[in-house]
């Protein structure tokens, strides 16, 4: 991929590390046997997925999920347990990302809430000293809850094509998801989709690679 200019990472599950499962193990904790009847009511009402695209607020959010256990839970249950998932980033991955940037235009593209932003927002701070992550490692950051649009919807990726002025044959996605590479391939963009087996260091590592090695002629 010689011709690449621009590397589009996923945040969640390929630079920063989540313990998926955490969250249905946490509320099982608390709601019992409810757990799957809460859970496919909310998904039927959409609530999981407004939240992501902004179209309900923090509060309404953790009410709702405080409202649908009997009895009700309280909002620090609720957030503990949705930040649950949440894990950690490297100092070594930031260093990493700031190589790439050297050699390529560098985006974060990822379906993320309000509730989850704020807890990165805190322990970058906390962990690494980071207030301004998002403008010293990337040339732009597209948030799901702030571009009200999601993964794997064909629209965000129009969105991140037309607003960072993108060639799609030029760019490179990095996703954990297949359904998500599967759009963003059939709009052009060379993607890569980040098994468990994949080491995100040495993906890095192969496309700073390929800016350094010589092109033929």
């Amino acid at each position: 991929m010689q011709s690449i200019k621009n590397i589009i990472f996923d945040f969640g599950n390929v630079l920063f590390d989540l313990e998926l499962g955490a969250i249905s193990r946490e509320l099982t904790q608390l709601t019992g046997t409810q757990f799957e009847s809460i859970k496919n009511k909310l998904d039927r009402l959409g609530v999981f997925h407004l939240y992501e695209t902004g179209g309900i607020t923090t509060e309404e959010f953790v009410d709702t999920l405080c409202q649908a256990a009997n009895p009700h839970l309280e909002p620090a249950q609720v957030i503990d347990a949705w930040n649950s998932i949440l894990v950690g980033m490297p100092l070594e991955r930031f260093d990493q990302v700031l190589r790439l940037r050297q050699h390529y235009q560098v985006f974060l593209l990822s379906n993320i809430n309000d509730l989850h932003a704020r807890w990165i927002d805190d322990y970058l701070w906390r962990e690494h000293n980071l207030d301004n992550f998002q403008t010293r490692y990337f040339d732009a950051v597209y948030y799901s809850h702030l571009i009200r649009l999601r993964k794997p919807d064909r629209e965000i990726y129009e969105y991140v094509l037309a607003d960072a002025e993108l060639v799609p044959e030029e760019s490179v996605f990095i996703d954990d998801l297949e359904e998500n590479i599967e759009t963003a391939r059939q709009l052009g963009i060379h993607t890569i989709h980040k098994t468990p087996d994949l080491d995100i260091m040495q993906l890095m590592d192969r496309l700073l690679a390929q800016k350094m090695t010589p092109t033929p002629g």
